[in-house]
């Protein structure tokens, strides 16, 4: 450290004789200077730490960076409830993910979801972001190629995989109802409230048995689900052995009144075996009235 302020107070005294004299040449000398120290001072630092580039490189093949261009190679299962999963054929990793329009078989045709075949792998392109969860959501996806078609039999080393999360649902249970959607960051699952309904079943001993739930109209409803959609979303309508829906909104400023005759019925889409319910809006209470095999319920929430 004294060599080093040394040499700095003997430049900046020949700096100042310099200035002093008032030499035409000496009016470059304090760049020139400003150079050479910033060198000796690059040069000490480099002295002081000579690893610090190498480090630098290795912390950035390290940082997760990958390449976009660089496709995640899966193959695609189905569940028992007919959601769209995929497991990695290097790591065995289970996860869901959208099937984006940017879908192609392996001639390079555009296919649609519906073409795809149970058992076939697949090169998945996006922005290689996985999110924490079981199964895991991949969102960012951006293009899918089947690279080989597949078969029923090609999944058998998956299948625990899909029996994990599956679990026989009980006859006397009414079903769950869910939307998803997308938004930039994730594939979002929200559970919904349910109201009325009518329900009859076989229990355990092969006997029919029956159960109704007459409550309010959802416009009275207590506790009602709440989904933030910043703008208009697709949502998707999640329930086992759903038959068909009838989807009807108000403003949420209806909310504690009886206009129920004031709802709008909203038009729902059949895609990919679902329902859904295309470019919901904030500001608006939904109701989705479904109908199974063993009865129909009421579900519900608002939107904000």
């Amino acid at each position: 450290m004294k060599k080093r302020h040394f040499t700095l107070c003997s430049m900046i005294m020949a700096l100042s004789l310099l200035l002093a004299a008032g030499c035409g040449a000496g009016e470059e000398m304090p760049g020139e200077t400003n150079a050479q120290t910033e060198t000796a001072a690059q040069t000490e630092t480099e002295a002081e730490s000579p690893t610090a580039s190498q480090t630098q490189e290795t912390v950035g093949s390290k940082s997760g960076e990958t390449d976009l261009d660089q496709p995640l190679q899966a193959m695609y299962l189905t569940s028992q409830n007919g959601d769209y999963l995929f497991v990695g054929t290097e790591n065995g990793v289970l996860f869901t993910a959208p099937v984006p329009d940017e879908l192609y078989d392996e001639t390079g045709e555009k296919i649609t979801a519906d073409q795809l075949t149970v058992g076939s792998v697949l090169d998945i392109y996006g922005n290689n972001i996985m999110l924490e969860s079981y199964p895991g959501q991949y969102p960012g996806v951006t293009k899918m190629t089947v690279v080989q078609k597949g078969t029923q039999e090609d999944i058998a080393p998956y299948q625990h995989l899909i029996d994990e999360i599956y679990t026989e649902p009980d006859p006397s249970q009414l079903p769950y109802m869910d939307v998803e959607y997308t938004t930039d960051q994730a594939i979002v699952t929200a559970a919904l409230s349910q109201g009325n309904y009518t329900w009859s079943y076989t229990d355990e001993n092969g006997q029919s048995q029956s159960s109704t739930g007459c409550g309010d109209h959802i416009l009275a409803w207590d506790n009602l689900a709440e989904i933030s959609l910043p703008k208009p979303t697709d949502l998707k309508i999640i329930a086992d052995g759903l038959q068909s829906v009838t989807v009807t909104r108000w403003p949420v400023s209806m909310q504690g009144t009886e206009q129920y005759d004031t709802g709008e019925t909203i038009e729902t889409e059949e895609r990919d075996g679902a329902f859904w319910i295309p470019q919901a809006e904030s500001g608006y209470i939904y109701l989705i009235q479904g109908v199974w095999e063993q009865g129909e319920i009421e579900y519900g929430f608002c939107t904000k």
